[in-house]
């Protein structure tokens, strides 16, 4: 066999590898990653935010992880926006992620957002994987704090608004599994456009 021929497939594999990885500072990850697998909730989402009204605003999201809950994606309504739920036996919606639709205030830059996210919540925290910034504020529904008796937040309904640079939506994401459940989802969005 001739040297070039030997050579063939670990070009070939350069070019593929090379194909799944973004251009540096695009800030746009593959909807595939290194497994070529889809990423959890990707088709619901692509799909829910192919209809929704704000998708010029608010790109579509799908999780690397689910902290290894395996529910059962599917479409939730969210109006003007898009949403992926997942159900898991006895609980409808356990946890999820939506694009809303859009309100005057999502208009505003990054520090004003995150400003009013850190008034807002209890808790917020920096999203390293999604393009900078990307922060999320978060705690029980209502903004609340986790009560002292539950600090884990394990069976109660907890929930975080997201922004991410580069999109002019608030992000929802909840989890009625536990506090860090939510986190895990948040650590694990990655964007698919």
């Amino acid at each position: 066999m001739r040297p070039s021929a030997m050579r063939m497939p670990y070009l070939i594999a350069a070019i593929l590898v090379a194909a799944a990885v973004p251009a540096a500072g695009s800030g746009k990850p593959p909807a595939r990653w290194a497994t070529g697998t889809p990423l959890i909730g990707e088709a619901v989402a692509l799909t829910q935010w192919d209809m929704a009204e704000n998708r010029a605003q608010c790109a579509p999201l799908a999780l690397l992880s689910d902290g290894g809950v395996r529910g059962k994606a599917r479409p939730a309504a969210f109006g003007g926006g898009w949403a992926v739920a997942f159900d898991v036996p006895g609980v409808r919606s356990a946890y999820g992620f939506a694009g809303t639709g859009l309100l005057p205030q999502d208009a505003q830059p990054s520090g004003w957002q995150r400003d009013r996210l850190t008034q807002q919540w209890p808790h917020m925290r920096d999203l390293t994987a999604l393009p900078a910034p990307a922060f999320a504020g978060y705690g029980v529904v209502g903004a609340e704090p986790y009560p002292a008796d539950n600090r884990a937040g394990k069976g109660l309904h907890s929930l975080a608004y997201m922004r991410i640079e580069g999109q002019r939506c608030t992000y929802n994401v909840w989890s009625r599994i536990s506090r860090a459940h939510l986190e895990t989802l948040l650590d694990n969005l990655r964007l698919l456009r």
